[in-house]
């Protein structure tokens, strides 16, 4: 029973040898121009062909033609499905016209804020920030390394 197996396992080598030595390489018409056209293929025709290139890359690269070789890169790794890139060509001068205008905008809100606000508050001038210092130092209040108050210059 042990020995069946063995020549059973030695024999399946020989059977996927034959089998991707039949393989036959796909017609250009199938596979030329694949990547512009591969979207609106079918399910079907997409899967077929797909099984058609994964029994020919079995074989050694070498036997593989160039125009199976572009399309099993487009198959594997194009720019289709969920590898399409987010944005398209001409989005780049719209994405950056919108940040401009969006800084734009939020600049001209921060300097209208500004102009109708009043002045400093009282505690952000250089003379309470030193007084503040002051009573802290006076009252030993210097629990992480320094008590100065003073942020401005």
């Amino acid at each position: 029973m042990f020995a069946r197996r063995i020549v059973q396992s030695v024999k399946a080598p020989s059977t996927i040898s034959k089998r991707l030595a039949s393989t036959r390489s796909l017609s250009n018409a199938v596979i030329a121009d694949i990547n512009t056209r591969w979207e609106d293929l079918p399910a079907d025709d997409q899967q077929h062909i797909v099984q058609q290139l994964s029994d020919r890359q079995k074989l050694p690269w070498g036997e593989l033609t160039p125009a199976e070789k572009k399309a099993s890169w487009y198959i594997s790794y194009g720019e289709w499905g969920p590898r399409r890139p987010v944005h398209s060509k001409g989005d780049a001068g719209k994405i950056f016209g919108g940040v401009v205008i969006g800084l734009g905008t939020a600049l001209g809100i921060f300097l209208a804020v500004r102009a109708v606000s009043g002045p400093a508050p009282l505690t952000m001038n250089r003379e309470w920030q030193e007084k503040s210092d002051e009573y802290l130092k006076s009252k030993n209040a210097n629990p992480w390394g320094t008590y100065s108050q003073i942020q401005s210059n």
